[in-house]
């Protein structure tokens, strides 16, 4: 009989086929764990919730603004980085306002503005933090949050104007 040698089990073919499939997942496991773990998904705002297989969102605060009469037009240079919004209500209206301009997809490029009285009779000006890129969300309400308008604007931001407020 002859006697056929084998080679060291390390150096078997099937085996590292076998192994190396399940060495990967125990590098990889813990950077994906790690990641999940660490970084937040951010772009779901509060008034968004989910039932079931459905997705509701929350017009209340928009329908108080509604109510209140609240309408009026907003103003973005994007050269120069002015905000400016006037405002018609047929209650008083804060001292000042935020304007959340939200990114639909990445929560780093979220700019979100204090806006200040300059005269009483509804005119709010600020300035952005940077320039605006793509489309936009945009969220105007007083700092209690009592009312909520709520608008899209895509671009180009050069001097643009946009009606606010009136209905849905």
């Amino acid at each position: 009989m002859s006697e056929e040698r084998q080679s060291p089990w390390y150096k078997q073919t099937w085996l590292w086929f076998v192994l190396a499939p399940l060495i990967a997942v125990m590098i990889y496991a813990p950077i994906f764990i790690y990641l999940a773990v660490t970084t937040s998904d951010g772009i779901v705002k509060e008034d968004y919730y989910k039932v079931a297989r459905g997705l509701n969102i929350d017009h209340s605060r928009e329908d108080a603004a509604r109510e209140m009469g609240i309408q009026g037009r907003m103003m973005l240079d994007g050269l120069t980085g002015d905000v400016q919004i006037k405002l018609d209500s047929n209650t008083s209206l804060p001292d000042e306002l935020q304007l959340s301009l939200i990114h639909p997809t990445h929560q780093k490029y979220d700019q979100v503005l204090r806006l200040r009285a300059v005269d009483r009779q509804g005119l709010y000006s600020g300035n952005l933090q940077g320039q605006l890129l793509g489309k936009r969300y945009v969220i105007l309400e007083p700092l209690d949050q009592q009312w909520q308008i709520r608008l899209e604007t895509t671009p180009p931001y050069e001097q643009s104007e946009y009606q606010i407020g009136g209905t849905r």
